[in-house]
């Protein structure tokens, strides 16, 4: 195993969280210092993989992947894809187990993006990319909870109970 492709991925995943090599290491009890020698692939981070992964909310195994064989960061850049209500309404990465792949903008707006299937909102075929960390105003789209049924409409300022802004729509031809 390459300690260099773990470094990397650890920088990739750091970077799209918009920390800093010292916040990473405060997280998980290093210092800055080890953090650039792991990215750089001088120590080994096989100890810390969970802590890290945890850090920054991945799973393990997106740290062991060989980034330079990525031909296509589209079909690599995977999100949480809910293809139901979670049962508390709470979108949260830890509740999907099926995880949909995604362009890398949607990322560069909100690394905890994730997509929920159009089936469960209006029975359409697709699906919504929806940001739970972006700001609204007034008149964004908007996934929404309305007493357990989900809608997608115009953001109105203290009126719905906001479940995350809407990226994009993808539509799936049968």
């Amino acid at each position: 195993m390459n300690s260099k492709y773990i470094g990397e991925n650890i920088k990739i995943y750091r970077e799209r969280k918009k920390l800093t090599q010292r916040e990473l290491g405060d997280r998980i009890g290093k210092t800055w210092e080890m953090i650039s020698r792991y990215e750089r692939g001088e120590s080994s981070p096989l100890k810390q993989l969970n802590t890290l992964a945890d850090a920054l909310n991945v799973d393990p195994r997106d740290l062991l992947k060989d980034s330079t064989s990525q031909i296509d960061n589209y079909s690599t850049n995977k999100i949480p894809l809910f293809t139901s209500m979670p049962e508390d309404g709470n979108f949260r990465k830890g509740k999907a187990y099926i995880f949909y792949p995604t362009p890398d903008w949607i990322l560069q707006i909100d690394i905890d993006a994730f997509a929920v299937d159009m089936e469960i909102i209006d029975g359409s075929n697709g699906v919504v990319f929806i940001s739970p960390s972006s700001e609204c105003s007034i008149g964004d789209t908007v996934l929404v909870n309305d007493n357990g049924n989900l809608e997608i409409v115009k953001y109105r300022k203290n009126s719905e109970s906001i479940i995350g802004k809407v990226l994009a729509k993808e539509v799936r031809f049968l």
